[in-house]
């Protein structure tokens, strides 16, 4: 009995010491973040660190936090920020986020309110900590603009796994982003939009449904020396790309890749359902001037006639030799996949 004893109380302070030892390096991680971006002339402000949750958890908590970039112009506010770790799996991490916080552009403050707002970043037991999914979900975010936007969102999740099936450096990006509210504004731009041989719109204000999944390679694994190799994006594959906003659906699917001099190059087929909505779109997006919007709809219906069914117009994004077009139009340059070198 005594023996059973002894080994109870010497489990529980070897226990109580590690979690002491963790809950110190947890609390001199998160200092030393701060510290460090401030020495790269990043304003790092927090009002206190704490770390609790003995015995089972290391729950840090970062009071007041505020980022922001002075080169660029970006930062993020927020009253707080937790996260979460088990002691016995400190590679899975889940933040709870601030009901409330600022996000700062370099063109604008976007306030962004949200309720259940967590996200999870999961690594696999190694020593290099490859990434096995990262991800963000809620029960309702909504963002409103200095500049007078907004855009609301219910239930959601994004998140970014590795897919073995891909290769050591594969992932697929899976979201589910509707129902989404866009701006009123711009659904009143919308709805004012008049093109000759048109109807008005019947946009509804909610998007239904908006979810996918996409195939990313990259340039290297994304693990604790990601830093050092910086990653870039290798390949994109969309494997599936869904819309549904009243009468309006579109789907996509195709392969970009970097080609020889390192310029997206490959084909994205894109199928829009009752098209007839799509120019109203375009023009209040500020896409298509209203003085060429009946041009691009006398476009798209003679496009659509080749078709079986006239409600459906199929189009290609192509890109190829450094240049991008979508159907018959211009677009300019392919993105650049590969950083330059030097």
């Amino acid at each position: 009995m005594r023996k059973l004893l002894f080994l109870m109380i010497a489990a529980t302070a070897l226990w109580s010491g590690y979690w002491v030892v963790g809950s110190n390096a947890v609390r001199d991680g998160a200092t030393g973040f701060f510290t460090d971006a401030s020495r790269q002339g990043i304003v790092a402000e927090n009002a206190g660190i704490t770390v609790a949750g003995f015995p089972n958890r290391f729950d840090l908590t970062i009071d007041e936090l505020k980022l922001a970039d002075p080169v660029s112009g970006a930062g993020w506010q927020a009253p707080f920020v937790q996260v979460f770790a088990m002691t016995w799996k400190p590679w899975h991490i889940i933040a709870a986020l601030s009901p409330e916080q600022v996000v700062t552009l370099p063109d604008q403050v976007v306030t962004v309110g949200s309720d259940g707002l967590l996200a999870s970043v999961r690594a696999t037991p190694s020593t290099d900590l490859p990434l096995a999914e990262i991800r963000l979900a809620g029960t309702a975010l909504n963002l409103a603009s200095d500049q007078g936007w907004t855009l609301g969102l219910g239930e959601f999740t994004l998140g970014l796994r590795a897919d073995q099936a891909l290769g050591p450096t594969g992932y697929e990006l899976g979201f589910d982003l509707a129902p989404l509210t866009p701006d009123p504004g711009f659904l009143a731009e919308v709805k004012a939009v008049a093109i000759p041989d048109l109807p008005p719109s019947d946009l509804p204000e909610v998007v239904e449904a908006l979810w996918g999944s996409i195939y990313l390679t990259f340039s290297a694994p994304l693990d604790r020396h990601a830093g050092e190799a910086r990653p870039f994006l290798r390949r994109v594959e969309i494997n599936q790309f869904n819309l549904t906003w009243g009468a309006l659906a579109a789907s996509a699917s195709g392969v970009v890749e970097a080609d020889g001099n390192g310029y997206a190059a490959g084909r994205v087929t894109v199928d829009v359902t009752n098209w007839d909505r799509l120019p109203a779109l375009l023009v209040a997006a500020g896409v298509v001037k209203p003085e060429v919007a009946p041009t691009i709809a006398r476009g798209m219906k003679a496009l659509a006639s080749q078709s079986p069914d006239l409600k459906i117009l199929s189009l290609s994004l192509v890109m190829e030799d450094g240049q991008m077009s979508f159907g018959p139009f211009p677009l300019g340059p392919a993105p650049l996949m590969v950083p330059p070198s030097g």
